[in-house]
């Protein structure tokens, strides 16, 4: 009887670090040198708790740096001669790609004092991967009217989703109101949105159509929301985000 404990207690923390693993996303992107050429070598790496992971570029000048959990990470990159740059505030979202682009530096000419370029990350509005996904973040909604009721915030970012009036119902494409659930963190919430404040909100991915297996059997929509950290906060004041 022991010994069956023992190996459902390990099978069980075998199961939560894989839900764990399918939880990280990573972010990718191109350094280019000051004359716009692939930038060989150049160190890239983010900072997430006091643990720094990192990685170079490749000979054409790009990089991926995974697995990240979901949160704000500044992305700093660093090669001799050229000003350390650093692109703030940039969103990773559970299973994606944060895709950064081409990132070009710029010439030192103060050396030896060092200065460093700051960029300021704007998430892309529309996902060419996942056309029936809508991410919003909370930079997006923090001046709309409705961002103190998350449910009609989520109800007017899509036409193919509709609130019934004076209750929290929501009708994902004509599909019922039972048939849409709510995953906060990752964790399943069955019925109505509750005890999630509107300020602890970081983003908010919604799915119309097209739904990822992990979400079983869901035949109307998902809304995923992930919650802020007390990184994600100091993150935000120090990049001047609301």
């Amino acid at each position: 009887m022991k010994t069956r404990k023992t190996l459902s207690t390990i099978a069980g923390l075998l199961m939560a670090g894989a839900a764990l693993a399918q939880q990280t996303g990573e972010i990718r992107g191109r350094v280019l040198d000051p004359d716009g050429n692939a930038l060989f070598m150049a160190t890239v790496h983010v900072e997430r708790g006091g643990d720094l992971i990192g990685t170079t570029t490749y000979d054409d000048g790009r990089f991926v740096l995974k697995p990240l959990q979901p949160g704000l990470y500044d992305v700093h990159i660093s090669f001799v001669g050229l000003k350390p740059y650093v692109k703030q505030a940039v969103r990773v979202n559970p299973e994606k790609i944060a895709l950064l682009g081409e990132l070009q530096m710029l010439s030192n000419t103060d050396l030896p004092m060092v200065e460093v370029f700051y960029d300021k990350w704007t998430p892309p509005l529309i996902d060419p991967e996942e056309p029936g996904k809508l991410t919003i973040v909370a930079s997006q909604f923090e001046d709309n009217p409705q961002r103190k009721t998350p449910v009609s915030l989520i109800a007017s970012s899509s036409p193919d989703i509709y609130q019934k009036p004076g209750t929290d119902e929501l009708y994902f494409r004509g599909s019922r109101s039972e048939n849409m659930v709510y995953f906060v963190d990752g964790v399943k919430i069955s019925g109505r949105l509750s005890g999630v404040p509107p300020v602890s909100i970081a983003s908010m991915t919604i799915y119309t159509g097209g739904l990822p297996a992990r979400y079983g059997d869901v035949t109307g929509g998902v809304v995923a929301i992930e919650t802020k950290s007390y990184y994600d906060l100091y993150l935000q004041r120090k990049a001047g985000i609301r």
